[in-house]
């Protein structure tokens, strides 16, 4: 019982990315069949974001005041009734709407999940499970667009993936009831000092910035960035899925390679080969598959690698009673980069073309590395002035 818990978890969190990944796939290219600019693309699939910056403070609350169950099933119906909403919605405002709910419930779902693994998950298993789950929220945003270009070719209507991510959204209750007599009490956390945490690690949150540059702006824009290059939607919907292998397998490795390594030289690397990689692509994606989707699976390892060195930094450089605000603070900051990531990427890619994507990733990647470097210029590389 001790690791059918943990594993249930897993499975539920991979299944909530899976919804995700499909919708990555779905509602941008629904949007701009409907006439939406990159721009109006990149706003509408921000608000996923939107609604954990908005509610960031008052997750832990929530969370507390619902409790496990409630909290599920009614997220769980919340995500499936706004995806089924969205499939007969052509009013722009009403997208806004729907993928704003979509991504609320799922932050709440995944904030359950996430401390519910950490109550139930001890001993020497603690650090793989925990790397099982890190897993699990990119394999499901990988196996979106593989699964949706599976089925949509015995797709009766435009409107029935809509009813298969709907029921899949469903998901989460059917397993998480096998368990929910194992629920854990919640307690609500400390209030998050983001200004705090800031200040005193501000390479590290500026790390993860750029890393939600890539994380949340690349999965809404690389199939209209591979179409827009001449790939079929098929294979530029397998940009997305190789980026999130890449941050399963290659941000597995580099993250257990930051425990033998100093941590911030494993970033400013990641980032480096991030930025690399980015204006590689535009010149392979015209001709050269393969490469591409080589480079994606390199990228994407980068990206996982920053986010998971940068969170093990953090747990090593506060204390213990600061680390709840340190983590959400630095979840904030991923998120705070997805949202400029999304808008800037579907402006740049109006004004200048399909390789604003990549425009946008090397100008952010190249500025944070000239800020590292200017730092650092008269300082020693130590953690007492790296984190400042």
């Amino acid at each position: 019982m001790k690791i059918f818990v943990p594993i249930t978890i897993i499975i539920t969190t991979l299944t909530i990315q899976l919804s995700s990944g499909l919708n990555y796939v779905i509602f941008p290219q629904v949007l701009s069949e409907q006439g939406y600019s990159n721009t109006f693309v990149g706003f509408a699939m921000s608000f996923e974001i939107v609604s954990t910056l908005i509610l960031y403070k008052k997750l832990s609350e929530i969370v507390k005041k619902l409790g496990v169950v409630k909290i599920v099933i009614f997220a769980s119906l919340a995500r499936s009734l706004s995806i089924y909403f969205l499939a007969y919605v052509n009013h722009y405002a009403l997208w806004l709407s729907g993928i704003f709910i979509y991504g609320l419930m799922t932050t709440l779902l995944l904030v359950v999940l996430s401390t519910w693994l950490n109550m139930v998950s001890v001993g020497k298993l603690k650090g793989f499970i925990i790397g099982l789950y890190s897993s699990a929220l990119s394999c499901g945003i990988a196996l979106g667009p593989v699964v949706y270009y599976s089925y949509k070719k015995f797709a009766s209507s435009e409107t029935e993936p809509f009813w298969v991510n709907a029921l899949i959204a469903l998901i989460p209750i059917l397993i998480l009831s096998f368990i929910f007599n194992n629920k854990p009490s919640l307690e609500s956390g400390e209030k998050v000092r983001f200004k705090f945490i800031f200040r005193h690690a501000k390479a590290i949150m500026l790390s993860a910035f750029v890393g939600g540059i890539c994380f949340f702006g690349l999965p809404s824009f690389l199939v209209l960035y591979g179409t827009a290059n001449g790939l079929t939607t098929d294979s530029a919907g397998f940009l997305l899925t190789m980026f999130m292998l890449g941050s399963v397998s290659i941000g597995l490795v580099v993250s257990s390679l930051s425990s033998f390594f100093d941590k911030r030289l494993i970033i400013l690397v990641c980032v480096s080969i991030s930025s690399l990689c980015a204006v590689f692509l535009s010149l392979s994606v015209y001709t050269h598959l393969y490469t591409a989707l080589a480079l994606m699976f390199l990228w994407g390892g980068c990206m996982g690698g920053i986010y998971a060195t940068g969170m093990s930094f953090i747990g090593e450089r506060f204390r213990t009673e600061d680390q709840v605000s340190a983590n959400m603070s630095y979840v904030l900051m991923d998120s705070v980069g997805g949202l400029v990531g999304l808008c800037i990427i579907g402006g740049s890619m109006d004004l200048i073309g399909a390789e604003g994507l990549s425009y946008t990733v090397v100008i952010f990647s190249t500025t944070y590395l000239l800020f590292i470097l200017s730092r650092h210029k008269y300082k020693s590389l130590i953690p007492g002035h790296w984190g400042h």
